[in-house]
């Protein structure tokens, strides 16, 4: 999809969907046993994005997620920087978070702080709910 800018148009989704789809994987056994364990585990073990989702959040925290990306193209505009997880509270209870990031343009950098900032305001209110 890097080759060709326009054919990233033509794999989408929405944050809504994306999020629709982390709570079914984590609540309603769609996956055999096998695949969600290795799906999770890959998810969480995850090397890319440690400054979206997990940027801001406390270093133990454990996040599930998986990032998107599509590169800027000349004219400067970065289609997209994503990044859905679930991420696990304090109190062992989840939470799914979808953050994108389109038609941005910003530097790499200042969109992971969007999507930072969003998983950090969030985790602070879930956090405070559950005290």
């Amino acid at each position: 999809m890097h080759k060709d800018w326009n054919a990233q148009f033509s794999n989408w989704t929405t944050p809504k969907a994306a999020t629709d789809l982390l709570v079914a994987f984590y609540t309603k056994n769609i996956l055999s046993k096998s695949s969600f364990d290795f799906l999770l585990k890959t998810m969480i073990e995850t090397s890319t994005g440690k400054n979206r989702i997990k940027g801001q959040l406390p270093e133990a925290t454990i996040v599930a997620h998986k990032t998107g990306s599509s590169g800027t193209n000349d004219e400067g505009i970065t289609a997209a920087a994503n990044d859905i997880g679930i991420i696990t509270l304090p109190n062992g209870k989840h939470l799914a978070l979808s953050v994108f990031v389109t038609n941005s343009k910003e530097n790499d950098e200042s969109n992971e702080k969007i999507i930072s900032d969003i998983a950090k305001v969030t985790w602070d209110y879930f956090v405070t709910q559950t005290k």
